[in-house]
């Protein structure tokens, strides 16, 4: 050893890293990453759902507030302008935010739908149906909006009407069972099964929408929220005789 010099030591200068070293670095590195990637996704999800749950539970007190005041339950708006198109008794649509007061941002973009009975007994419809006399204070009063919302059976389903779908053993929505809602609505996140279409899933068209429970997957992320009928008619009895 030449004077003036210290000695440098490797690991590397006796021996070199074998295939099965590498590739079991390479594995632990492969490991750390899918951990670290799920602990973002679950974490992501769990945002996604709370500003969605947030919206949807702005757009629900303006629907129960436009019952209190107007008597009936807003329908769809069909051509995404933001108001109620209740001609030719559509079901489905958009949320008409402009008619409930509230601003565009994700209520323009926002799924509507809400059961309607056939004629007198559509509860979008202001009509005297408790038998009361014209000129009466109950005249097309609450009682006649209540009367409406206690015809609807929410059981067993009636594919010619919105449903929420029932759920399997997988946590998947199946349309072969459900229940009737007096109202629900759908929150739009990605086009996770990428058919150019915001919803995913049943969500998409007909008359069968996923049930809330429905998990977020590689192919869905909507969010959807459901006012049942008792819900429903017990928020307006507690606002009617507070």
């Amino acid at each position: 050893m030449s004077a003036g010099k210290t000695p440098t030591f490797s690991p590397f200068a006796t021996r070199g890293f074998t295939l099965l070293e590498l590739a079991l670095v390479l594995v632990a590195l492969g490991v750390l990453t899918l951990f670290a990637s799920s602990a973002f996704s679950g974490s992501n999800q769990k945002q996604v759902r709370q500003q969605s749950s947030a919206e949807a539970e702005v757009a629900r007190e303006a629907i129960r507030y436009f019952v209190l005041a107007n008597k009936r339950l807003p329908c769809p708006d069909i051509d995404n302008n933001g108001y109620e198109d209740c001609v030719g008794g559509q079901e489905r649509g958009f949320l008409p935010y402009l008619n409930l007061g509230l601003t565009e941002n994700v209520s323009n973009r926002m799924r509507y739908a809400v059961y309607r009975n056939s004629g007198d007994n559509d509860v979008t419809r202001l009509v005297e149906r408790t038998g009361d006399a014209e000129n009466t204070p109950d005249y097309m009063g609450y009682g006649d909006t209540l009367a409406a919302l206690e015809l609807i059976q929410p059981f067993p389903v009636n594919p010619a009407h919105i449903h929420v779908a029932g759920i399997d053993a997988a946590g998947v929505s199946t349309c072969d069972n459900g229940s009737h809602p007096a109202f629900l609505l759908i929150v739009p996140n990605q086009d996770q099964d990428a058919d150019d279409n915001p919803f995913d899933g049943v969500n998409v068209s007909g008359n069968c929408f996923a049930n809330p429970l429905q998990p977020f997957a590689w192919n869905y992320d909507d969010f959807v929220a459901t006012e049942s009928l008792t819900a429903l008619m017990g928020w307006l009895t507690r606002h009617i005789n507070p």
